[in-house]
């Protein structure tokens, strides 16, 4: 009890520290256990979102488990037993699922049977076989269109049965007919009672029943069994088996026991008869798919986190190798009277396991809502109102956060394994030997952290050329983690040899002016140059975060600007829709697929451009005005696209180019391009196409070809038209939505593209349906939009919204780990940083409490004081972020170019380029600029509270 007792003392004595330590050891846990508990939230949430979607355009239910197997006298002979055993075998795997089921249904069916009237009409003869169906949950899941539900024992020896209203039609019956089902000696009358329709497209049910049962009667179950199953098993036929699992509740660690279902069915199956089963899972693929998704977020977010690991734990190190420093008299008298050194090891670990249970029960929690923070994030340093993420404590989060107190509690005991030993004797001598040797190993590790930083980055540049020159792409668009870790590794590298160098540069600067230097810069000179390895903890933590965050904004930064670049380029404008032209045509409506504009919410709806091969077809242009007058939309263009357009000279042509005819001025207004692409601002391009009707803008690809250049002239033409002649007046790159490393549709040459003049196009070759693009206003919502579509009236064939898609990039995995991650440690780096920094310059004032009171009483003034801190702040922290900004820009320049590795080079268009924000660096040095000018208050502070007569009697004691 008395060691407690010493244990609690001691960190009340010590509560500052104390307190520091634990706060360091809640954030280490917090953060690695938030990492699992991240990881798995992400890829709920994008399985969910891709479930979703699947159903959508597969018109399938994404939760579906079904499997068939005959059971008839052909295949096995106890039929009967083995269908039970089966169901059995069914449910079991259901249970072990451990999923909630949203409905189950096995479809039970007979052979084929022989079908004829009950009252002998038409002799006897045949008509159309039919089978005797069983439905489990029938009744639950129907719409009695007439009539009644069958009963399940026989009414006058005649079965009754339920039949679909395509079955009275196909057989020309009514309700009431009786027929006769007959299989050699086996024969039941039966006699439709009630016609039934499924309960709805939105019942789950449904969606697992395939057929339309046009051909079938179904019967009670229970009267199926019984006559069946039990009595007649050798008429048992086909039996399909299938459960629709609550997708919605799938999470990552249900996907391995889900896709093991097919081995474990067909094993057991076999163990009762010869399984010939087929199984249906359609969304395997998709699991499948996310076991590597699982894999890769993984190791991103791990890397992404490494460099805020390394600052933690130099933390911890640092605080704890000040509680030590702190009581190292203490820790020596106890050796010296004594103690060994496991009794002392003993006290401190108690000490330290009791904030780092602490830690393990308070961390997991807050990791959670540092995924919460996660799952905000819009950009580095960006955070947004979004649907939170499906979060839960998993027992992953617990077992990460117990590997980080341990880890936490073996680095923190290192400093007290090396204090422990020494006797009170060994403590005076060190501490007389106030400068210490350089360690020559810690020096090889400097370079040894450069040296791999540079490797990686020269292995990643081979990567690039070898990657240009093959043309090859990337197998998946995941960010390469290395290419975080590396960089992180390069800042510190880096850090730690310019801060190496750093004391011979202030000893040269204080020899030049030794003699001019005023008493304030000539005490910072000798206390920084000969102290520094005191201040090389704080300012490689400054020099840390300063630089990760630069390298993180840079990165952050280019990785969201070129996606969502990618996203504009390719849609051009908001929104694009096409509308229903009357023609001469037929069915003039057959060119497009018809969706409303509800149905762009969804994503990209593919339009397709009509391709005449019938003469003398007639278009008539639609009435543009109510486009105009939609109170959503800011501007609006015409904008004809034609693939296959042959295009030519006198002595050459190419049949492969595609035509875009614009009006020039409504075009620029309503498209997103960047102006950089071209030599000159892209509107002078359009300003060209204004001043002469009959002028084309021409693709490189189409140039190179037809061997044509600005002044030339070129002649157009398509299908059965006569074509017209337009003059070249400039070779473009690039194009709203021309991506010129792609095919031409239907051919192996490049796409080229002609740029020309709507209204000319018209006049000289024909009117054909073009589509209309449209910008919306900056405060229109799309619900807005779509309701004033629909009020107008406007004939929508096929619509393009940009929005949905950026939504979809913004809640993509890969963004909200990278945003997500970054941001959080960029934050937990500053919060850490700023605790240290404060804690840190408290202790040293505090420790050199006798000499400012020396100076005190030399006669030199406060406000000199002050400026001996303020310069030994700037010349320490000061230079230690300046450091950090610098570095952290280098890193850029060299590693965030290399982010193009991760993305498909022939969809990257616009070309990938690195983006440094004005406002996220300002967010980093407003953070350097507070912390100096607050941790500067603080100091001065305690300064100010110094007394000379304190001073004097700590020097005498």
């Amino acid at each position: 009890m008395a060691i407690f007792k010493l244990i609690f003392r001691k960190m009340l004595n010590n509560r500052w520290l104390t307190g520091s330590l634990f706060l360091g050891l809640i954030i280490t846990v917090s953060l690695v256990s938030s990492i699992p508990t991240y990881t798995s939230s992400v890829l709920q949430k994008m399985l969910i979102s891709e479930l979703e979607d699947y159903q959508v355009k597969n018109n399938e239910f994404p939760g579906e488990f079904t499997f068939s197997d005959t059971f008839s006298k052909a295949n096995i002979d106890n039929g009967g037993e083995a269908l039970l055993a089966v169901e059995q075998i069914k449910k079991d795997i259901v249970t072990e699922a451990n999923l909630p089921v949203l409905t189950d249904v096995d479809t039970l069916a007979t052979t084929p049977l022989k079908v004829v009237y009950g009252d002998g009409r038409d002799d006897g003869k045949s008509l159309q076989p039919g089978k005797l169906i069983a439905l489990t949950n029938l009744e639950e899941n129907i719409n009695l269109v007439d009539g009644k539900f069958p009963s399940p024992e026989p009414v006058d020896n005649v079965y009754e049965v339920l039949v679909t209203e395509q079955a009275l039609m196909k057989r020309d019956t009514v309700i009431g007919t009786e027929y006769i089902v007959q299989e050699g000696d086996i024969q039941f009358r039966i006699k439709p009672v009630g016609v039934f329709q499924p309960g709805g497209n939105e019942n789950p049910y449904w969606s697992l029943i395939k057929d339309n049962f046009s051909e079938d009667f179904i019967i009670h179950e229970d009267l199926f069994r019984s006559l069946i199953v039990e009595e007649h098993e050798n008429l048992l036929g086909i039996g399909r088996f299938s459960t629709a699992f609550d997708y919605y509740d799938i999470t990552d660690k249900d996907i391995p026991r889900l896709l093991g279902v097919e081995n474990s069915l067909k094993t057991e199956i076999n163990k009762v008869k010869s399984a010939s089963i087929l199984f249906q899972f359609p969304i395997k693929d998709i699991l499948r798919s996310y076991i590597t998704k699982g894999e890769q977020l993984t190791i991103m977010l791990w890397s992404l986190n490494v460099p805020v690991l390394i600052m933690l734990v130099v933390y911890l190190y640092m605080i704890s190798k000040l509680i030590i420093e702190r009581q190292l008299t203490e820790i020596s008298v106890l050796a010296s009277r004594g103690a060994s050194r496991w009794q002392i090891l003993g006290i401190y670990f108690i000490e330290i396991l009791i904030l780092g249970v602490l830690a393990f029960f308070i961390g997991p929690y807050l990791g959670l809502q540092l995924v919460k923070v996660l799952g905000a994030s819009n950009g580095f340093l960006e955070f947004v109102q979004r649907s939170t993420l499906p979060i839960e404590l998993s027992v992953d989060a617990y077992i990460y956060a117990l590997i980080a107190v341990i880890a936490s509690i073996i680095m923190i005991m290192i400093p007290v394994y090396r204090a422990s030993g020494q006797s009170i004797v060994n403590h005076k001598q060190e501490s007389a030997r106030k400068f210490g040797r350089q360690n020559w190993y810690t020096m090889i590790f400097e370079l040894l952290l450069f040296g791999i930083s540079v490797y990686g980055l020269m292995n990643f540049n081979r990567r690039q050329e070898e990657l240009l020159a093959i043309d090859g792409n990337p197998s998946d668009l995941m960010i390469d983690p290395i290419l975080f870790f590396i960089p992180a590794l390069f800042i510190i590298g880096l850090g730690l040899i310019v801060l190496r160098i750093y004391p011979w540069i202030l000893m040269g600067i204080y020899k030049i002016g030794e003699r001019f230097w005023p008493v304030s810069l000539y005490s910072t000179f000798l206390q920084v140059s000969r102290s520094s390895r005191q201040y090389q903890f704080l300012m490689l933590f400054l020099v840390m975060t300063i630089g990760i965050g630069v390298f993180s904004a840079s990165a952050a930064r280019t990785i969201n600007n070129n996606l969502e670049e990618q996203i504009y380029y390719r849609h051009g404008a908001d929104i694009k829709v096409s509308v229903r032209w009357e023609s001469t045509q037929t069915n003039p409506s057959s060119y497009y697929p018809v969706t409303g504009p509800g149905g762009s919410g969804s994503g990209d709806v593919e339009q397709q451009t009509p391709d005449f091969t019938v003469n003398e077809v007639v278009f008539t242009e639609p009435d543009f005005t109510p486009f105009t007058e939609i109170p959503e939309v800011e501007q609006t263009a015409k904008v004809f696209l034609k693939e296959k357009v042959t295009a030519g000279t006198n002595s050459k042509s190419i049949s492969h180019a595609s035509l875009m005819a614009i009006e020039p001025k409504n075009f620029g207004e309503v498209n997103w391009f960047k102006s950089s692409l071209l030599p000159h601002h892209w509107y002078d391009y359009l300003n060209l196409l204004a001043k002469e009707p009959s002028s084309v803008l021409i693709s490189r690809e189409i140039a190179t070809k037809l061997g044509v250049d600005a002044g030339d002239y070129i002649r157009l033409n398509w299908g059965r038209y006569d074509g017209a002649e337009f003059v070249v007046y400039a070779v473009i790159d690039y194009w709203p939505t021309f991506n010129p490393l792609e095919k031409a549709p239907d051919s192996d040459h490049n796409a080229g593209l002609i740029v020309a003049n709507l209204p000319y196009v018209q006049n000289m070759i024909s009117i054909e349906p073009y589509e209309v693009w449209m910008k919306l206003k900056e405060d229109a919502t799309r619900e807005e939009f779509y309701e004033s579509i629909s009020n107008k009236g406007i004939p929508i064939l096929a619509m393009k919204d940009i929005y949905p898609n950026l939504v979809d990039l913004k809640n993509s995995g890969l963004l909200l780990g990278l945003n997500g991650t970054m941001t959080l440690g960029f934050l937990i780096s500053l919060m850490i940083s700023f605790i240290g920094f404060i804690l840190y310059w408290v202790l040293t004032i505090k420790s050199r409490t006798l000499q400012y009171g020396i100076y005190r009483a030399m006669g030199i003034p406060m406000r000199k004081l002050i400026g001996i801190l303020v310069s030994e702040q700037v010349l320490t922290s000061g230079v230690a972020c300046a450091l950090g900004v610098i570095i952290g820009g280098i890193t850029s320049i060299l590693f965030v170019p290399l982010f193009k590795l991760s993305f498909n080079i022939k969809e990257m268009m616009p070309p990938f380029e690195v983006v440094s924000d004005a406002s996220d660096e300002m967010k980093i040095y407003g953070f350097v600029i507070v912390m100096l000018v607050l941790g500067c208050s603080i100091l001065i502070g305690f300064l100010r509270s110094i007394k000379i007569h304190q001073a004097i009697k700590l020097g005498e004691d």
